[in-house]
């Protein structure tokens, strides 16, 4: 891990010019200095004598149209011991934005109770430095398992330092009308990745595709994300690029380009900058392997013209595997500061909040103790010509479903980027895959042994 003096040194940096810039920003770092907005000024002073007072630091708008200021406001209404103050810190729900306004007001002595993060790199690069409260305690004094409790929570070191709001799962999503002209069913559970291969090349048809591969670090080897602790090391921090699921996904994303004709070329998906939902909803490709936020995003219409209902099966295993229903869950975290006076009081927001702000974020909870099938039903009863509710409700909520007991490196977006580069080397430069290898390995370790 890098020197925690290297940060605060590069955060008093930080601070200083933003400090200097004000005057040409047209008063953009405002929201992390001066008092919160009209409307939490209004909610402070209504505040009940004698609860507890706690500040809830969010990249949501502040806005009582916003899902999760709806949702914030029915805790504070639920119970006579805690009141949440909702401060926004933009308007723009720009997570990136907000974490570097957050450090800087962390920076400066602000002490905060709780915050949200928009991935896990965010949060884990905060408990790193120290920033964040160890959960573990909590959840020990409630008497509860967090594994009990939920799909995953976020860890780092044996610690829990995050809980997940709302999880994203992968899985893949199919054009109905693509596939029933195929003549295939529905895969079920226990599919393969040559399973995958076959239904491609039988759904490249009529001008489109079978499937679509995007440019993201996931793409390269999803297996490596749905089946594997970590996707890029073991628990030695070592690189993992001998595991023989590399080598079968780079091979096989050569074969379907080159031989099956049954994905877009990589060349053309670099060029094109694509957004990874794009080619699936145009129908230019059939069936997609992707993050669960596929489904809403279906709905939007105007960004994603479309006419066809989306049915959804689980993510292929890798052709050797016996475990069923091994899937990547992630999501943003909800997190206490390190320096709260008001922990247990935060820890009952934040349990909260995981249990009960589905029901206005309408987002897929990472808490077992929900009835899925009735939140599928509830969320999308009237999307139903574009959703197939039943696929849905079956892919997200199998009992089945299961993840590796899974470790996560504050730095592990660069471990990601090598791994893209080295994927874009091997197909673009049509290089062996041992080459490759070889150079995504020694480019990890130089990472791991500077952040050591």
């Amino acid at each position: 891990m890098k020197k925690t003096s290297i940060w605060l040194t590069s955060l008093c940096l930080l601070f200083s010019i933003t400090a200097c810039g004000n005057n040409n920003n047209g008063g953009n770092n405002a929201a992390a200095t001066d008092a919160p907005a009209s409307t939490e000024q209004a909610a402070a002073s209504e505040q009940p004598a004698g609860k507890e007072k706690i500040k809830f630091y969010t990249f949501k708008a502040s806005k009582p149209e916003e899902p999760m200021y709806q949702a914030v406001q029915a805790y504070n209404e639920s119970q006579d011991k805690v009141e949440v103050e909702y401060v926004s810190l933009v308007q723009n729900s720009d997570s990136t934005d907000f974490m570097k306004k957050l450090d800087i007001l962390v920076a400066s002595g602000e002490v905060v109770d709780v915050f949200m993060t928009g991935n896990e790199e965010e949060l884990l690069e905060r408990a790193s430095r120290g920033v964040v409260e160890p959960l573990n305690p909590f959840f020990d004094k409630e008497g509860v398992k967090s594994e009990d409790e939920y799909n995953k929570v976020i860890k780092l070191d044996g610690n829990i330092y995050g809980l997940l709001n709302s999880s994203t799962q992968w899985f893949t999503v199919f054009n109905r009308e693509h596939l029933d002209k195929a003549g295939l069913q529905l895969p079920e559970m226990g599919w393969t990745w040559d399973d995958f291969r076959g239904y491609a090349k039988k759904l490249t048809m009529d001008g489109h595709y079978g499937t679509y591969f995007h440019t993201w670090g996931e793409y390269p080897n999803i297996i490596a994300y749905t089946e594997r602790p970590n996707p890029q090391l073991d628990a030695d921090l070592n690189p993992i690029f001998d595991d023989p699921s590399f080598k079968y996904f780079f091979e096989l994303r050569r074969a379907m380009e080159q031989e099956d004709k049954s994905v877009e070329p990589y060349a053309d998906v670099l060029a094109s900058n694509y957004h990874v939902l794009q080619q699936f909803f145009a129908g230019n490709a059939s069936m997609l392997v992707v993050p669960s936020y596929a489904v809403r995003a279906g709905l939007n219409l105007e960004k994603f013209p479309h006419e066809f209902q989306m049915v959804y099966a689980p993510v292929p295993r890798s052709v050797d595997s016996t475990e069923l229903g091994m899937t990547n869950i992630s999501g943003g975290g909800l997190a206490i500061g390190a320096k709260s006076e008001h922990k247990d009081a935060a820890y009952d927001f934040i349990r909260w909040m995981t249990k009960e702000s589905a029901k206005f974020t309408k987002e897929i909870p990472a808490y077992k103790g929900v009835d899925g099938k009735a939140l599928i039903n509830e969320f999308f009863k009237d999307n139903q010509d574009l959703i197939d509710t039943e696929s849905l409700a079956n892919t997200l909520f199998d009992p089945r479903n299961q993840m590796p007991d899974t470790f996560s490196v504050p730095y592990g977006s660069e471990l990601k980027t090598i791994v893209e580069n080295g994927f874009s080397s091997y197909m673009l430069d049509n290089r062996s895959f041992d080459d490759v290898k070889a150079e995504m390995t020694d480019e990890v370790k130089k990472v791991v042994e500077a952040n050591k």
